[in-house]
């Protein structure tokens, strides 16, 4: 086995679970269209955030910067 040049899941964790969350949230429903629970958000509203989610991960890794675990960390220093 190889060793990995770069750790995303590591370095961008915080990122990757609240990817996994919304996508959780999509699989068990939980859109205003089927649930009624304005919380939950329309499903087009749901997508649009999901895609953000990912453009800013992407650009996060293609660019170099901080993941949001570094940002915070940055913070208690």
């Amino acid at each position: 086995m190889s060793n990995k040049i770069i750790d995303i899941t590591g370095k961008y964790g915080r990122e990757i679970k609240d990817i996994r969350h919304k996508l959780t949230q999509l699989k068990n429903g939980r859109i205003y269209d089927l649930s009624g629970v304005q919380g939950d958000g329309y499903l087009s509203t749901n997508i649009n955030q999901l895609k953000e989610m990912l453009t800013e991960l992407i650009y996060k890794i293609e660019y170099g910067k901080d993941s949001d675990n570094d940002k915070l960390s940055d913070l208690f220093k």
